[in-house]
């Protein structure tokens, strides 16, 4: 019964059933490409020769010293990963408050090692030749192995 009335119905409209035929076709055609595509992708993704080559930001969630300290001393310096460092740079985000006659103003504020923020190519250090690294800074990137936890 229901396959006379599937029957009778495309007959009776030749055109709708011609269209919804081709788009079910083309859905099918769709899919068919996308899960190519995907897969090419996914293949391409796991290439070696694409992997790395960008820039990397790692973040702390309590901006532990101890563990900047075993990155830079450590991590950044072994034979896997020491060639492969271009530049890297510790730096702090923290809100400061300016005294104005109108109240305390907070301003978001971001500091880091001159030196180091110049080898990435930062903006605001780039033409302040006047600044320069601390004491204090090159213990950031240059830890005693006594400093750094195993």
């Amino acid at each position: 019964m229901i396959l006379t009335l599937a029957v009778r119905s495309l007959l009776a409209h030749p055109i709708r059933s011609a269209v919804l035929a081709a788009g079910f076709g083309a859905g099918v055609a769709v899919m068919a490409i996308l899960l190519g595509v995907a897969e090419v992708v996914l293949e391409q993704a796991k290439s070696p020769e694409l992997a790395g080559g960008g820039d990397v930001l790692l973040t702390g969630v309590d901006g532990s010293v101890t563990a900047a300290r075993a990155l830079f001393g450590g991590a950044l310096r072994s034979p896997t990963l020491g060639p492969r460092v271009v530049a890297a740079s510790p730096w702090r985000r923290a809100t400061l408050y300016l005294l104005t006659p109108q109240g305390p103003r907070p301003i978001r504020s971001r500091g880091g090692i001159p030196s180091r923020e110049r080898g990435l190519r930062d903006a605001e250090t780039s033409d302040q030749p006047g600044w320069s690294d601390t004491t204090a800074d090159r213990v950031w990137f240059s830890p005693d192995a006594g400093d750094v936890r195993p």
